[in-house]
């Protein structure tokens, strides 16, 4: 008895502790599963194009005076799920560089138009860079590094719903034509260490369910049937009110009255007739 009370105890213990355990886990954090940082010139030392260095801004070279425009390219393998809402989804970068410093600039994200893969983006020319939509979301970026965040709920609730294709996203300049000396990098000095990496966490509230009523469909209304014929009445004799006797009946009667009566007269008639005979002189 004491082993199963035990145990009891322990099973209630264990699903009391199921939502903490939930709760601990918090939102949903994935990695990209496709990245590439990409300059538009040779920066004179390192990689122009990188799957570890994420560059992201706009400068002007000191070397060569030429404008220089970075762009990082980011995809996350989030699943659509149509009807379900993005109650929050967060961006987060590990910024540990930042040229010339100190100081800032904003920074934007934007949706990739186009799909692309890491090799096929042409680092080379700047032109055939994939395209990019209008900005969702600007931070103030800044020399003094650390983790910088960017409110994405709307691009990514596109994605869920399937609304936009899932192209990914991209960190550039806020104004992608203007030439400033600003400029930013992820993990250039910390490319090794996989706390750094940029990921996305997002929330889900409750599926939004639209009950659409159905549209009956129109249905042949059947005919009424006709109605089965009318069987022909029996003729019922009318009760004569207060007689308690049909009209038939009530005929007969007047009839064998009237035939006695006549047979009587005659029978009288013709002993009146012989007694009138028998008396005469």
């Amino acid at each position: 008895m004491r082993q199963i009370r035990r145990l009891a105890t322990l099973l209630v213990a264990s699903l009391a502790a199921i939502p903490l355990f939930v709760a601990a886990q918090g939102r949903p954090a994935i990695l990209p599963d496709r990245r590439v940082g990409v300059l538009s010139a040779d920066p004179g030392y390192g990689e122009r194009w990188s799957t570890a260095i994420f560059p992201f801004g706009n400068y002007t070279g000191t070397v060569t005076g030429e404008a220089i425009f970075c762009r990082t390219y980011l995809h996350f393998p989030v699943e659509v799920r149509p009807g379900v809402e993005v109650t929050i989804a967060t961006l987060h970068v590990y910024v540990d560089d930042f040229w010339p410093g100190p100081g800032g600039a904003p920074m934007s994200v934007y949706p990739v138009e186009e799909d692309w893969t890491v090799e096929g983006v042409d680092w080379y020319t700047m032109a055939d860079w994939p395209a990019l939509g209008a900005p969702v979301a600007t931070a103030m970026v800044t020399s003094d590094g650390g983790w910088f965040t960017w409110n994405v709920r709307e691009l990514v609730q596109e994605w869920v719903s399937g609304a936009r294709p899932n192209y990914g996203l991209a960190l550039a300049a806020a104004d992608l034509n203007a030439v400033t000396d600003n400029w930013a990098a992820a993990r250039r000095l910390t490319a090794d260490s996989p706390d750094t990496r940029p990921y996305l966490t997002y929330g889900l509230g409750i599926p939004r369910v639209i009950t659409i009523a159905p549209t009956p469909s129109p249905t042949e209304i059947p005919a009424s049937p006709a109605p089965p014929p009318m069987p022909t009445p029996t003729p019922i004799p009318a009760l004569l009110p207060e007689t308690g006797t049909s009209g038939a009946t009530r005929g007969g009667t007047v009839f064998l009255v009237g035939l006695g009566l006549l047979l009587g007269g005659c029978f009288l008639w013709r002993l009146a007739g012989s007694r009138a005979s028998g008396n005469s002189p």
